[in-house]
């Protein structure tokens, strides 16, 4: 029953790491370049952490003689449409194709020169081993995951009336809403045509301040 307990204690770990706003930790993974070399591993084979999700890349820079320049994530579809893969330069996309157990990132354009490519993705809750293992994490955790293990197990424990059911199910979902809650990160409007030099024809150079 111990061993139980622990193996559905991991899945409980391993669901709240596939949940993006579940994941309070970030972790950078930093991905060295080749020059003209487009096709980078992540996971066991190659560097780092394979992304958990489609969406767990948070963002995604390249460095350039202590320079960064933002890269976007994109799906294999635009990466696809792009009629010539082989430009050269500074890399502005990065295709991700998520397989298992490791990820391939497919950049474009391709580097003209050796570089470093760093990932910021949520970071994976580390399984634990043995029951006397211990874990730290932010306030809301110990409530979410007490609940959501005691709704995994609740069939080795039979006996609970329709009702606490239904109260168990109503505590967990306010719980788990309660942790993303916390975890959501303030959206920063920007636009582009804002961010013009003012020299060039009256436009904003700073938007924040309307100067």
């Amino acid at each position: 029953m111990t061993t139980d307990a622990l193996d559905k204690f991991n899945d409980v770990l391993e669901a709240l790491s596939i949940q993006n706003l579940a994941v309070y930790a970030s972790v950078d993974t930093v991905v060295p370049l080749v020059a003209n070399q487009a096709v980078y591993i992540l996971g066991p084979a190659g560097t780092g952490q394979r992304p958990l999700s489609m969406n767990s890349i948070d963002s995604a820079r390249v460095t350039y003689g202590g320079v960064d320049f933002q890269v976007e994530i994109v799906s294999d579809v635009e990466y696809d449409a792009l009629a010539v893969k082989q430009t050269t330069g500074v890399p502005k996309w990065a295709a991700l194709d998520n397989d298992y157990p490791n990820a391939t990132i497919s950049l474009w354009p391709v580097p003209y020169q050796a570089s470093a490519l760093t990932l910021s993705q949520r970071q994976k809750f580390t399984a634990a081993s043995t029951l006397a293992d211990t874990f730290d994490m932010p306030p809301g955790y110990k409530r979410l995951i007490r609940l959501m293990l005691a709704w995994e197990l609740r069939t080795d424990y039979p006996g609970m009336s329709p009702q606490e059911l239904q109260n168990l199910k109503d505590d967990l979902t306010g719980a788990l809403a309660s942790v993303k809650r916390a975890n959501i990160e303030p959206v920063l409007m920007r636009s582009e045509v804002a961010e013009l030099d003012a020299s060039g024809g009256g436009a904003f150079a700073n938007w924040r301040d309307g100067v």
